[in-house]
């Protein structure tokens, strides 16, 4: 058993060099603590490293035929794939002078070391790349993680898309339990490439900021204010008809083109483009779909300060609560609560449910669900 453990941690290094004998060198040194596989030319080197997905570091020579180590080193820092293009890579040479090792430097190598080097410098110089490589390779795992998870953008103090995915959810959810809708709102800025050019990276950032405090300072408290990436914001409000978020819209978008952002003596002046996307009138019940219905609305158009939003045939009428609904009945507006009988059996549903299961009051419930179902 611990036999098989030890092996699992055993790193596995690619020895890439033309000479047999440096190459059995080589495994002399590190085949104790490592698994070893060898190539003797550096076009088959790269061909392993491609299939190898197991291979945690190469040491490579300097000159090879077929490709040397500058042109295999080079291919490994110009991958593609994250996995080479991170490898570390130790080059071993014959010559010592300075200027050979700042040009394996300058190209990307870790480290280097002469084909003189004893055993003991060898496993050091290995370990300690590869305890190098897994300490970053940690890192990065944690930083994606963090970010992911994390509810507040570190640009723009808003929300993040992990925050946005969670409140439509949960908005979505609740909208289907009480008959209710939820509204979503794109917002990105027009042509902010060419800004962010012009701005830098430092001073984009900061007026994606004090955008983000402009937006979240007209919203309800119930809504949400998230940045997806780049300028495009996002505004999750449950509860909230089209028409209404369409009126919270033209107010956004009216105080976004009064904005002005004085940069070296002149005054640039900002557009947005807005879309929405209704569950409802979407019907759809997914937060993804409800996403991408707003997305699509917002990248079918070119115009800056354009708003996009579903085709408004009929306005939802909310579904009153059941407390309301007594009162309604109470100051006798019956008329009024016909249109919403279904919904409103439906949510007493469970209720109906538990009564007639304790009491045994032998009511036909299915048929509640049935008259909910065909509306």
């Amino acid at each position: 058993m611990a036999e098989n453990i030890n092996a699992a941690e055993r790193s596995r290094i690619l020895v890439v060099d033309d000479s047999r004998i440096v190459r059995a060198t080589i495994r002399k040194h590190l085949a104790e603590g490592h698994d070893l596989v060898e190539e003797a030319d550096g076009e088959a080197g790269w061909r392993r490293l491609l299939a190898d997905k197991a291979i945690n570091l190469l040491i490579s020579d300097l000159s090879m035929p077929e490709l040397d180590g500058i042109g295999l080193l080079a291919r490994v820092r110009e991958s593609g794939e994250p996995r080479i293009r991170n490898l570390p890579v130790i080059i071993i040479s014959g010559e010592e002078d300075e200027a050979t090792k700042r040009r394996c430097v300058d190209a990307g190598a870790n480290d280097f070391i002469t084909k003189s080097t004893d055993r003991a410098e060898m496993q050091a110089r290995v370990q300690a790349n590869l305890d190098l490589a897994a300490t970053r390779r940690e890192l990065q795992e944690s930083r994606t993680t963090q970010a992911q998870t994390a509810t507040t953008d570190a640009v723009t103090g808003a929300g993040t898309s992990h925050l946005l995915t969670l409140q439509l959810e949960q908005s979505l959810a609740y909208a289907q339990r009480h008959s209710s809708e939820v509204t979503l709102m794109l917002i990105e800025v027009d042509h902010f490439q060419s800004l962010e050019e012009k701005l830098g990276d430092r001073l984009s950032g900061q007026m994606l900021n004090l955008l983000a405090k402009l937006l979240s300072a007209k919203l309800r408290r119930e809504d949400t204010l998230a940045h997806l990436d780049g300028a495009l914001f996002a505004v999750v409000s449950p509860g909230s008809s089209l028409s209404g978020v369409r009126v919270l819209a033209e107010r956004l978008r009216q105080a976004v083109g009064n904005a002005r952002i004085n940069f070296r003596n002149e005054q640039l002046h900002i557009t947005a483009s807005f879309s929405l996307a209704n569950s409802w009138h979407d019907k759809v019940e997914a937060a993804d779909a409800l996403l991408d219905a707003a997305l699509n609305r917002l990248r079918a158009g070119a115009e800056a300060g354009r708003l996009a939003m579903p085709s408004v045939q009929e306005e939802r009428v909310a579904v009153p609560l059941i407390s309301e609904a007594l009162g309604m009945l109470h100051q006798g507006k019956a008329d009024e609560l016909r249109p919403h009988l279904p919904a409103l059996m439906a949510n007493l549903l469970p209720l109906l449910e538990l009564a007639n299961a304790e009491l045994g009051l032998g009511w036909a419930l299915e048929r509640v669900a049935a008259a909910e179902s065909r509306r």
